[in-house]
């Protein structure tokens, strides 16, 4: 199944956030922590001012959304606690789709 994952960080974690970003790219990279996990797409989502990062989406691909969910509540941005929300949704992936 496939999955969105949209997140919107806390402005006042923006130091945190921006500690994190290596570790939280070399997350979503890295599967051998997530091996039923894969993620096809993401990227950072920007405020439209100034285009600071705000958050981020991404287009994964897991077996549940329970799987899913736990590998978005593993990351270090949600052990750190720099979600001010985030949500994981079924999609159904029409175009563009791999393979």
């Amino acid at each position: 199944m496939f999955f969105v994952v949209s997140a919107t960080h806390k402005a006042e974690m923006a130091q945190e956030r921006l500690r994190l970003q290596e570790s939280f790219a070399a997350y979503i990279h890295d599967s051998t922590h997530h091996p039923d996990v894969t993620v096809h797409h993401g990227g950072q989502t920007l405020s439209e001012g100034d285009r600071s990062v705000t958050g981020f989406v991404l287009v994964l691909e897991a077996p549940s959304i329970e799987v899913a969910r736990a590998f978005v509540e593993g990351s270090p941005y949600a052990q750190a606690g720099t979600f001010a929300e985030s949500h994981v949704r079924p999609w159904n992936w029409l175009t563009g789709r791999p393979g």
